[in-house]
């Protein structure tokens, strides 16, 4: 059943909360260890789709990055010719800026059958300095590929740490040569398809219980919407999100993995991006002029960034709750109501009809207020909060999209969107647009 109250996770009742299964019962030394030491967030990028990228575009994309906390790029590749080039520049970039980047093979391209060709990139990249390494050995990670034979790629190669997307079961009893585990599957879904119901912790406590000791690397992501048609990549659907970051980063701090990875930087065509756009350079958006440019063009997503600085902030720290130092209240909602019809060739997402015709704002408060929003025509709508962060809604409204912060019936912030909510459209677009409003 999906929460529609304002607190959606109180720290005090995580561990029964609908939002999340309990802790792993057994093994408390083992969560106490993984808690222990240093911890690393990073971003999933997806070198695929940045062939025009310059040392000074990775250099930008960096710097946004690490003034968030976040330690280094997972960069996705597959077996593009301009692999080289693409992560010579990004290697040469992080380590200018005393920024960390890893190789994560994307198994949709590579096989069983690469364990030379992975070893070979990894040793071409291996003693750059920009390299992030964990226990002093060379951390690589990957999209999928259950089963690889990490130990042969190891046997050709420097010492490593593989931290591969395996599903749970395939890590039980131990993977050769795979000394961690990350989850990819950051969204609710059942055998991935869309289901009715906010995030949970199920599945990541799946992986604690088959990792055992061994180090969790969990996937967060804020939002998963597709609209490919059948003579494109012929993916269409949306993850129920409405609720999601918010959820997932307390859920962070609820398990306290030794890495955290967010999915993704870039990633327009699934429109889970908390990077920038790219107005000037549209090709990064993947699908040509029918593609994620049609979903993507004005939607930024910059503002979920400054949630999750807060919270990264609290996990390094090994908080069980985030403080917030500056008020700001992050709105994010979709363009039009769910039921719209549009004039698009390609159909309503699969998994459409289970968002909610509502309109999100993250409240990041240093102290108890009341949250407004004024969703169109409708009623100005109030919500209690409390001092940290708290996700709370109202009913979308067609039109301008207002907000408010309050403290004795006066505002203390306030701000309206420059993206109104309309019926009338030309792409069935449920990907969020995402602002805010600071003092």
């Amino acid at each position: 059943m999906r929460l529609t109250f304002s607190r959606l996770l109180q720290v005090a009742t995580l561990a029964s909360s609908a939002l999340g299964a309990t802790l792993p019962t057994r093994g408390t030394e083992e969560l106490v260890e993984r808690a222990s030491g240093t911890k690393y967030v990073f971003a999933h990028f997806i070198v695929g789709i940045v062939a025009s990228y310059t040392q000074d575009d990775w250099a930008n994309d960096m710097t946004l990055a690490q003034s968030i906390g976040i330690d280094g790029f997972a960069l996705d590749i597959g077996m593009d010719p301009y692999n080289d080039q693409q992560l010579g520049y990004a290697y040469a970039a992080a380590a200018a800026l005393d920024f960390k980047v890893f190789l994560s093979f994307d198994f949709s391209y590579w096989s069983s059958a690469d364990t030379s060709l992975i070893a070979g990139n990894i040793t071409q990249y291996a003693s750059q300095s920009a390299q992030f390494t964990y226990n002093n050995d060379v951390f690589v990670s990957t999209f999928i590929g259950d089963g690889f034979d990490w130990s042969t790629v190891a046997s050709e190669s420097p010492a490593l740490f593989a931290c591969p997307n395996y599903q749970a079961a395939s890590l039980s009893g131990g993977a050769d040569g795979v000394s961690c585990g990350f989850n990819w599957n950051a969204w609710p879904s059942s055998d991935n398809a869309p289901i009715d119901q906010n995030m949970t912790t199920a599945g990541d406590q799946d992986y604690l219980n088959a990792l055992g000791s061994m180090p969790y690397m969990m996937g967060v992501s804020p939002w998963f919407f597709t609209h490919y048609g059948p003579n494109s990549y012929d993916k269409n659907w949306i993850f129920y999100s409405d609720w999601l970051w918010n959820t997932r980063w307390e859920q962070v701090l609820q398990l306290a993995p030794q890495f955290v990875e967010i999915i993704t930087w870039n990633d327009f065509s699934e429109s889970h991006y908390v990077g920038p756009l790219h107005p000037d350079d549209t090709s990064v958006y993947a699908g040509g002029s029918t593609g994620a440019v049609e979903w993507v063009t004005g939607f930024p997503h910059d503002a979920w960034r400054d949630v999750a600085q807060v919270y990264i902030q609290a996990y390094k720290n090994g908080d069980s709750s985030p403080t917030v130092t500056t008020e700001e209240l992050v709105y994010y909602y979709r363009p039009t109501p769910k039921d719209t019809t549009c004039s698009d060739s390609v159909a309503q997402p699969t998994g459409y009809e289970y968002d909610d015709d509502s309109v999100f704002v993250i409240a990041m408060t240093s102290s108890p207020g009341t949250v407004v929003i004024t969703s169109g025509s409708n009623a100005p709508v109030s919500i209690p909060v409390v001092a940290g962060i708290n996700t709370v809604s109202a009913p979308m409204g067609l039109g301008s999209q207002t907000f408010e912060l309050q403290r004795n019936g006066a505002a203390v912030i306030q701000g309206t969107s420059s993206q109104d909510i309309s019926n009338t459209c030309t792409v069935y677009n449920f990907n969020a647009y995402v602002g805010s409003v600071k003092a």
